[in-house]
């Protein structure tokens, strides 16, 4: 039976905000949430945020990804130094300055699901910077990170509902972007969002040469049915 989404005002966990600004020869800020306390639903939250963090901001080709952000953003600092020094060698101008923006933002929360939305900016000096997007589902009460399989109690029936929303914003897009998300078959994107309004389905081209998404949100009452939580 499909749990019934409503806005709770007692939840098991509170979130703050850690902000960091490096500013030097490159410069790196990094604003996500932090789940207080010291139970293992907050440990486990943290240590998965903080893993994208860390992943964001490791671009040197043989560093290990880092444990906290300090460590992280001292290994981003290296390489851009490391990089400055080889390519200094044949490069006659002054190299640009390495960036990157991390962001989180806490889209839902209840006593059983807290839904959380992460993006990071990485400009090392291209045409333009790399972008990443990703939404992170937790088990409010333990901390555990849900995938899709665990949200919902039928993947494909709500594939086949997500598709209809998908083909209706395609119908009133510009041609290169429905030649951007043209597809022979459909999939529901690696992870959902959850927000007061509904499920936020997400697609987005960050890889290409053009930055396109779409983003649509499928109401409570109409996604209840498929929901187990």
């Amino acid at each position: 039976m499909a749990f019934i989404f409503s806005c709770e005002d007692e939840t098991t966990i509170n979130f703050s905000e850690t902000s960091i600004i490096d500013e030097d020869e490159t410069t790196v800020e990094i604003n996500i949430p932090k789940a207080e306390g010291k139970t293992e639903a907050a440990k486990k939250i943290n240590a998965t945020l903080s893993l994208f963090v860390n992943s964001a901001l490791n671009i040197g080709v043989d560093s290990n990804t880092k444990t906290n952000a300090e460590e992280s953003i001292e290994g981003f600092k290296k390489a851009y130094k490391d990089f400055k020094t080889q390519i200094g060698k044949t490069l006659y101008t002054n190299l640009p300055p390495w960036e990157v923006l991390i962001d989180g933002e806490v889209i839902y929360k209840s006593k059983t699901l807290t839904s959380i939305a992460m993006n990071s900016s990485i400009n090392t000096g291209g045409a333009q910077s790399v972008l990443t997007f990703k939404f992170y589902n937790f088990d409010s009460k333990t901390g555990k990170e849900l995938k899709t399989k665990d949200l919902l109690n039928d993947v494909s029936a709500f594939t086949d509902l997500a598709k209809k929303y998908y083909d209706k914003e395609l119908l009133s897009a510009k041609n290169e972007r429905i030649k951007a998300f043209e597809t022979d078959i459909f999939a529901l994107p690696e992870n959902l969002g959850f927000s007061e309004n509904g499920v936020i389905v997400f697609y987005e081209t960050f890889n290409s040469a053009t930055n396109n998404v779409i983003e649509f949100t499928i109401s409570y009452t109409v996604a209840n049915d498929y929901l187990n939580f």
